[in-house]
């Protein structure tokens, strides 16, 4: 299975672009989740069912807890509010920037993607 881990700076930035959805016109505040965001683009761009995207969603919001974590401990509650926030956001409207497919995207589809 292709891993995020697996692409190359240039597919990076091809299929990820931090919080918000590639193209849209709401670009949120990143604080510390810019890495859980890419994450959570390079998964969506995988792609693959309903149950794909569902777990992408609660595992992004789990990436983002850890990223809390390493905040100030009088900063936790307030990122921990947009992380529950940006949660919320991609269960709600991050349908339309999900890759549904029989089968999720692999290292063949990013050929083109040098």
């Amino acid at each position: 299975m292709l891993k995020y881990k697996d692409l190359t700076d240039t597919q990076k930035q091809a299929i990820c672009n931090g919080c918000g959805g590639k193209g849209g016109f709401i670009n949120p505040p990143e604080f510390l989740f810019h890495a859980s965001c890419n994450h959570h683009d390079f998964r969506y761009w995988r792609g693959c069912t309903e149950a794909d995207r569902k777990e992408t969603d609660d595992s992004f919001y789990k990436w983002m807890r850890v990223d809390v974590a390493t905040a100030k401990w009088y900063l936790k509650p307030y990122y921990h509010l947009w992380a529950w926030t940006y949660h919320k956001a991609v269960r709600l409207f991050g349908k339309k920037y999900f890759y549904y497919a029989d089968k999720p995207r692999t290292l063949e589809n990013l050929k083109d993607i040098k």
